[in-house]
C-alpha cells in the first residue's frame, strides 16, 4: 500500500547559472534524505541557502561568490505535479546585496522542458507582492498547495511557510524557526495553524484585533 501525503512540495532538481551562461551547479535531489557533503567552506551552506531564495523565501545573505550568479532553476512536484521555477539573481547598487523580493517565474513542466519552451508553453512572472490585477507568487504556491490564504495579512507569505522548513546555521539551537529579527508570535502561531490544517480567519481575525488592543 502506497502512503500518500497531501499538501506536499519536494525538490527535484537544482540548476545555477552563472553570470557567463556557465553550470555553477546541477544535481538532481530525490524522495527521502538528500546529503550534500563536502569540505569546509566549499559551499554546501550557499547550496542549501539557493533552495531556500528559489523556493520563494526573502533571502539574501548570500557570500561573494553566490553573487557572480545570474539565476536558479528549481525542478518540483507539488501535490503530484511537476513544475519548475526560475528565480534572476539581481544585484542591488544601495547595498550591495541580491534582492531579496525578486519575483518568482513558473513553468508548468519539467526543467529541462522549461530550457526550451513548446509553443504552447511558456513562463509566467510572478511578483513578491500582490497587486489587484496578479497574485503574487506566494498566492500562487499557497493556492496550488491548497493551504489558505491569510487575507489582510502582509506577513504571511511563503516565505513564512519555509521559515518553519528551513534552519540553518547561524539560527538559535532552540529555534523551531529560520531567525528573524523582527519576529512576532501572532506569525508563528498562524504559520503553525496552516500548516496543521487548523487556521480560521476569524479567529485569526480576533487574535490582530487583541494584539493591536494590548
Amino acid at each position: 500500500k502506497v502512503n500518500t501525503m497531501h499538501n506536499n512540495l519536494f525538490l527535484k532538481r537544482l540548476l545555477i547559472y552563472t553570470n557567463e551562461g556557465l553550470v555553477a551547479y546541477d544535481e538532481p535531489f530525490y524522495k527521502g534524505v538528500n546529503i550534500i557533503r563536502g569540505d569546509n567552506s566549499s559551499g554546501k551552506s550557499t547550496i542549501t541557502h539557493f533552495i531556500f531564495f528559489v523556493l520563494g523565501a526573502s533571502f539574501n545573505d548570500f557570500v561573494p561568490e553566490a553573487r557572480q550568479c545570474q539565476s536558479v532553476y528549481a525542478e518540483v512536484e507539488m501535490n503530484g505535479a511537476i513544475f519548475t521555477i526560475k528565480r534572476n539573481i539581481e544585484i542591488s547598487e544601495k547595498t550591495g546585496k541580491i534582492n531579496s523580493q525578486i519575483a518568482l517565474n513558473f513553468f508548468w513542466g519539467s526543467l529541462e522542458e522549461s530550457l526550451t519552451p513548446p509553443k504552447d508553453k511558456y513562463w509566467q512572472k510572478f511578483e513578491f507582492n500582490t497587486s489587484p490585477n496578479k497574485k503574487s507568487f506566494s498566492n500562487v504556491l499557497f493556492e496550488n498547495l491548497d493551504i489558505p490564504i491569510v487575507k489582510g495579512e502582509n506577513n504571511i507569505t511563503f516565505h513564512q511557510i519555509l521559515r518553519l522548513l528551513y534552519i540553518d546555521q547561524d539560527s538559535p539551537t532552540s529555534s523551531l524557526f529560520y531567525f528573524e529579527q523582527f519576529d512576532s508570535q501572532i506569525t508563528r502561531e498562524t504559520v503553525s495553524d496552516l500548516l496543521l490544517g487548523v487556521y480560521n480567519q476569524n479567529l485569526y481575525e480576533s487574535k490582530r484585533r487583541l494584539d493591536v488592543a494590548q
